[in-house]
């Protein structure tokens, strides 16, 4: 097995016991915050949260592979809602699409190892692979709104995933490559 920029090892979907425990760990982390930003709503939007703590998921999956980031993002999304109160299923497609942000954000250090060769080009690839991991992983909760008669096309588009992806891109964006370099200098001290 060989190692990726991040200290990921090539075996991209292994569930070990440390990926066990970085996900319950981002997972943990995750709901926290969900529960202490649930009333913090975006103005003009039908219950989208403003999230700064959204950066924790994408960086999950970015410094710990794609099943460290599903389930930091599924997981940690599952459990807020419960802890706030809205239940832990109510809104499963949102639950999902936080899981697939986090995946995806997994996958870019294997994409692009090559290119991340000093502590500023992870920092990029980590604020681009959350925006991009965001509006693709968001695509899921647009998808499946859009099967629904209750909303409009464009009420969807402009009060629930439109919203929702600038203000997780923001956050992803912003907090990702700053925990990305915060968290570098101390996995090479372990050895990860």
């Amino acid at each position: 097995m060989t190692t990726t920029a991040m200290g990921q090892s090539e075996g991209t979907w292994s569930v070990t016991t440390r990926v066990i425990v970085y996900a319950a760990i981002g997972a943990a982390l995750y709901a926290l915050f969900n529960w202490l930003s649930f009333g913090i709503a975006m103005p003009g939007t039908n219950d989208v949260s403003i999230r700064p703590h959204y950066g924790l998921l994408t960086f999950f999956g970015f410094a710990f592979g794609p099943v460290v980031g599903f389930l930091t993002g599924f997981v940690g999304n599952v459990v807020g809602d419960q802890l706030t109160g809205w239940g832990a299923f109510t809104s499963w497609q949102w639950s999902v699409a936080n899981g697939l942000a986090g995946m995806i954000a997994g996958l870019f250090p294997f994409w692009m190892a090559s290119r991340m060769s000093s502590p500023g080009s992870k920092a990029v690839t980590a604020a681009v692979a959350g925006v991009v991991a965001t509006v693709i992983g968001f695509l899921f909760i647009f998808v499946e709104l859009v099967t629904q008669q209750e909303m409009g096309f464009n009420a969807i588009l402009t009060t629930e995933y439109i919203p929702t992806v600038i203000g997780n891109s923001i956050a992803a964006a912003i907090v990702t490559p700053i925990l990305v370099l915060a968290w570098e200098p101390l996995r090479e001290q372990l050895g990860r």
